[in-house]
């Protein structure tokens, strides 16, 4: 008896809990239905709103160089439909406005322009849905700053970053053909132009000639006469060698004699070994000068005035020298 008043209570309960589902469903179908039909209306009703757009530039005079900076975008302000907003937004949301530079300017000779979005206005209207109202444009103006290509001759600076193998050293400056250049740009930038670079290139543990062609680095609003340039770079043992090198006194009164001890001084040195037997004595320049005697110093300084170009790790002894003075008779 008591199994059956309990199925009969877990039905009636189960049905009560159906009912309240399907209530619950039915509550938020009339909801979704109700959104939709208040979506629809709205998209059917006319907006006026601002939509930004990015601008792409194109066919620029020949011979000009753009050196100034317009506008990357440009704010819309359009009447339309919500259908025909939000069916444009979707299909043309990337889509940039176009602007033809050369059709915009009326004097060709000119390297300063302005021009007025609202004469354009037309053009820019074309490239929209015809659903949609171009009211106004935003900024007012675009102005557009050119300068005149010229040419110059500059000078090619390799970039090399090296090493060398224990023993080595360059046997003569890095080179690099062509080293000179024809560049064209516009004035602005080739007044301040010095030189041209290459790409830069790293070398390690050198022990044997090399030679690489390399592109030029690019100069913004300028166009090199070249593609590549081939740079060298020369290697070769080197051995240590001495000199005796004697010493020369700059400024000496004629009315005097100055003694130096010593009067030479040894010059130690690294060389390759192809110009081993060309370095001499003679190749060297070292000299005291008079006007330090002013000081009253107990020695004078020695000074470098010339030493061979493809020499390395100079050294020489006495770095200073004790000196006396006589009167001429």
């Amino acid at each position: 008896m008591r199994g059956l008043i309990g199925k009969i209570f877990s039905y009636f309960g189960a049905s009560h809990e159906l009912h309240i589902k399907r209530n619950v469903v039915t509550y938020g179908i009339c909801v979704i239905i109700a959104t939709v039909l208040w979506f629809l209306n709205a998209l059917n009703k006319e907006y006026t709103t601002e939509i930004t757009y990015p601008i792409k530039y194109t066919d620029f005079p020949k011979g000009k160089l753009l050196v100034s900076e317009p506008p990357k975008e440009m704010t819309l302000a359009i009447k339309a439909h919500g259908f025909a907003l939000l069916r444009y937004s979707i299909s043309t949301s990337f889509l940039p406005i176009v602007l033809n530079v050369n059709s915009l300017l009326d004097k060709k000779d000119q390297l300063e322009y302005t021009v007025n979005t609202s004469e354009i206005k037309d053009r820019i209207s074309a490239q929209l849905n015809t659903d949609i109202q171009l009211i106004s444009i935003k900024p007012e103006s675009i102005t557009f700053q050119f300068s005149r290509f010229e040419s110059k001759r500059v000078p090619v600076i390799p970039r090399v970053d090296y090493t060398l193998k224990r023993q080595y050293m360059l046997k003569n400056d890095i080179s690099v053909t062509p080293d000179y250049m024809d560049i064209s740009g516009p004035a602005s930038i080739l007044d301040t132009l010095k030189a041209v670079y290459t790409e830069p290139i790293s070398l390690k543990n050198l022990s044997k000639d090399v030679t690489k062609t390399v592109s030029f680095e690019e100069i913004y609003g300028t166009q090199i006469n070249g593609n590549d340039a081939k740079v060298k770079v020369e290697v070769e043992r080197f051995t240590e060698s001495k000199k005796t090198v004697p010493l020369v006194v700059k400024n000496l009164p004629d009315s005097l004699l100055i003694r130096l001890f010593p009067h030479s001084i040894d010059v130690t040195f690294d060389v390759g070994l192809s110009r081993y037997e060309v370095v001499s004595d003679t190749s060297f320049s070292f000299y005291v000068d008079y006007n330090q005697i002013k000081n009253n110093p107990a020695s004078l300084k020695i000074q470098i005035e010339r030493s061979p170009r493809h020499i390395k790790d100079l050294v020489f002894t006495p770095e200073t020298v004790e000196y006396l003075i006589e009167k001429k008779k």
